[in-house]
C-alpha cells in the first residue's frame, strides 16, 4: 500500500489547484510505485507539538481526502505538560471533523497511547518515536550494518501492562535506519508494518532552531517555545562525504533526517510504504529544500 506522509509539511495552500494530487503523482513516480493508487494520507506530526497545534486547514484536508476516497491516519507527537490539555481538545476536534475519513491514530508515547485507547474506538499505531535505536548515516557501523529495533520485544509486554486489547494495536511504523532492518523472529502477528522513506529521522528534540530566528536574544533556543511556523518558510540541507559515502542531511523543523534509499526489510513483508515528499513539494509550491 502506498501512503503519502504530509506530516511536518502540510499547510492549507497545498490544497490549492490540485497541488496535493500533483504531489502524490510525483511521489509515486520517485518511489517506483507508479502502478499503485494512493490510498492513505498521514497528517499531523511525528515530532513537533507546536506544529501540530498550529496546523491550519484540518477541515479542508479531511474534505479533500473524502472527495478523493483516501483514508487518513492522524499522527500525534509527544506533548509537554503545558500543552497537554490544548492538545487533547485539538485531537478531539480533528477526530470529530474526520469521522468516516480518519480511521486510525499513530501515537508516539505511552501516555498518549493509554489516553487515546481509553477515549476513542480508533485503531492505534505505534509511531516512529517508540523505536529510538541509534541511527546515523555518518557512522558506517550504523548505516551499513544490520539492525533489529530493540523495542519490538517490549510491544506485547507494554500492551498487557496497559490493558490494551491486542486488536486495538493496528500496526508499527519504522524508519529505514540501516542497510538491513532485520525483523526475523520478531512477533508481529496481526500488526501492519509501515516503513517511512526515503528520509530516515536521525535526531529530534524540543528546541527548534528556526523558531528562534525572530526572537530576541534572551528568548532564543527555548524548549517547546511558541513559534510562527518558521519551518514552513525555511529548512537546511547539506551534502557531505563521510568515509567515502556521500550523505544528504536535512534539517526540517525540530528534526534532522538523512536520505536512505539503499535499505531492505527482511523477515516481514512491508504492508505500507509511507513516503515523505519533502523534496518533491518544492516542485509543487516552488518553495522548500
Amino acid at each position: 500500500m502506498f501512503c503519502l506522509n504530509v506530516c511536518e509539511i502540510f499547510r492549507k495552500e497545498l490544497l490549492e489547484g490540485k497541488r496535493l494530487e500533483v504531489l502524490a503523482e510525483l511521489a509515486r513516480k520517485e518511489s517506483g510505485h507508479e502502478e499503485e493508487e494512493l490510498s492513505r494520507i498521514y497528517g499531523g506530526s511525528s515530532f513537533c507539538s507546536q506544529y501540530f497545534l498550529h496546523i491550519n486547514g484540518w477541515k479542508e484536508l479531511i474534505q479533500h481526502c473524502q472527495e478523493n476516497g483516501w483514508k487518513m491516519t492522524l499522527t500525534v507527537p509527544v506533548f509537554t505538560q503545558k500543552d497537554l490539555d490544548t492538545a487533547k481538545e485539538r485531537i478531539h476536534q480533528v477526530l470529530q471533523e474526520g469521522e468516516g475519513v480518519i480511521d486510525e491514530i499513530t501515537v508516539n508515547d505511552v501516555g498518549m497511547l493509554r489516553y487515546l485507547f481509553s477515549q476513542y474506538p480508533h485503531k492505534l499505531n505505534l509511531g516512529r518515536l517508540f523505536f529510538k535505536d541509534p541511527r546515523d548515516a555518518r557512522v558506517r557501523g550504523y548505516s551499513d550494518g544490520s539492525m533489529t529495533p530493540a523495542w519490538l520485544s517490549s510491544v506485547e509486554y507494554m500492551r498487557k501492562g496497559l490493558g490494551i486489547e491486542k486488536e486495538k494495536i493496528g500496526g508499527i511504523e519504522l524508519d529505514r535506519m540501516s542497510h538491513e532492518v532485520n525483523l526475523s523472529g520478531c512477533k508481529l502477528d496481526g500488526l501492519n508494518l509501515g516503513v517511512h522513506g526515503p528520509f530516515c529521522y536521525m535526531s529530534t528534540g524540543n528546541i527548534c532552531k528556526f523558531a528562534s530566528i525572530p526572537k530576541p536574544l534572551e528568548q532564543k533556543f527555548r524548549p517547546n517555545a511558541q513559534c510562527g511556523m518558521e519551518c514552513a518558510k525555511i529548512s537546511e540541507k547539506y551534502r557531505e562525504d563521510f568515509g567515502g559515502k556521500t550523505v544528504d542531511i536535512l534539517r526540517y523543523g525540530r528534526t534532522i533526517y538523512y536520505y536512505e534509499d539503499d535499505s531492505r526489510i527482511i523477515g516481514k513483508e512491508t504492508d505500507r510504504e509511507i513516503y515523505f515528499p519533502v523534496v518533491e513539494i518544492k516542485e509543487v509550491t516552488k518553495e522548500g529544500v
